[in-house]
């Protein structure tokens, strides 16, 4: 227990016994039910100390017997104690503590108004019946508290999946386009350029692995780094790739992350599907009506239109990248262009 915690029993303790001077030697049971039930509802972490202290304040209104005069000062500390405590409960505890501490909130008030003098039987109803007003928005407030709490739960699972799905999209990504020049690379016993390719497919999945053990990435590629893919492109091939893009237009980290990657795809798609292809142009342009990043991936495939799509199974070709693109408020095409293949991906610029 932490000195700060000790403190606050000290000065909850000194509290709960000031009523002592007004209600006698017999007041000490209900000071203690005071001090308990104040100390629980602010340091309890399970159900059981906070049913015991409710317990403690339902026997005291059985077994007190106090001297016949207005309530001591230590009563509405109780009652705030046990409303506080039946919020906390509602929120994060169990069905029968709920029941057990509720039950003590609404019978607190009898036990002072039952020992005045007179017929206080109508007064004692009218306060049983506020007391239970209370407890009842009191496990409505701890209920919605609940009921967000869960929603704020599904919120961050859902989070983390998608950000797992985006990291094993990334992998294949940034991996596959490696792996295939490696293999291209391979063919054409160009050792020095299986060298570099297998050395950025390593860094590549090391950093996968790393954010997927919760480690920050802080290389995050973008729509900057195209040059220097259409460049190892060209280099581990027969295909030439050439760029077109004239100035590196301004794009938010998703949009830029987002074009990366279609032009990455796009281009392991010519390695794996149009090996006869000789000529890959990447062409990325600023339309201005309305502000729009148009990025096109063309190749001259060299021989017969194919029949399908150029996308990989499982969702994470060009297909799960559509996806993308579209959750940012762009679109992505690709289909047969004269005797080869275009991709086309608008994003937003700015």
């Amino acid at each position: 227990m932490t000195v700060r915690r000790v403190l606050l029993l000290v000065a909850v303790g000194l509290l709960g016994l000031c009523g002592l001077p007004l209600t006698g030697a017999a007041g000490i049971v209900p000071a203690v039910a005071a001090v308990a039930v104040v100390a629980v509802a602010v340091l309890a972490r399970s159900a059981r100390p906070a049913v015991a202290a409710a317990l403690v304040s339902v026997l005291a209104d059985v077994v007190y017997q106090g001297p016949p005069q207005p309530p001591a000062v230590w009563a509405p500390f109780e009652f705030v104690a046990l409303t506080v405590l039946l919020v906390v409960l509602a929120r994060r505890g169990p069905a029968y503590a709920v029941a057990v501490v509720g039950v003590a909130v609404t019978a607190l008030p009898a036990r002072m108004s039952l020992h005045v003098p007179g017929d206080r039987v109508e007064a004692t109803v009218l306060l049983v019946a506020a007391a239970f007003a209370v407890a009842v928005c009191a496990v409505g407030a701890g209920l919605h508290l609940r009921l967000g709490d869960h929603r704020r739960r599904l919120a961050q699972e859902r989070a983390r999946r998608e950000h797992r799905l985006d990291l094993a999209r990334d992998l294949h990504d940034l991996v596959a386009h490696e792996v295939t020049g490696i293999v291209v690379a391979a063919q054409a016993a160009g050792l020095a350029d299986i060298e570099a390719a297998g050395l950025r497919a390593l860094e590549a999945m090391d950093r996968m692995v790393g954010t997927l053990r919760g480690a920050v990435s802080q290389r995050v590629h973008g729509i900057g780094d195209l040059p220097d893919v259409v460049r190892r492109f060209s280099s581990t091939g027969t295909t030439t790739a050439k760029l077109d893009m004239p100035e590196i237009p301004a794009m938010s980290g998703e949009a830029g992350k987002a074009a990366y990657h279609v032009v990455v795809e796009a281009l392991t798609n010519v390695r794996r599907h149009a090996p006869a292809a000789t000529v890959v142009t990447v062409t990325v342009r600023v339309r201005r009506q309305p502000q729009r990043v148009e990025l096109e991936v063309r190749d001259n495939g060299g021989g017969p239109k194919p029949s399908g799509p150029r996308t990989n199974g499982g969702g994470t070709g060009l297909a799960g990248l559509h996806e993308r693109v579209t959750a940012l408020g762009g679109d992505l095409t690709a289909g047969p262009h004269a005797t080869g293949w275009q991709v086309t991906c608008h994003l937003p610029a700015g």
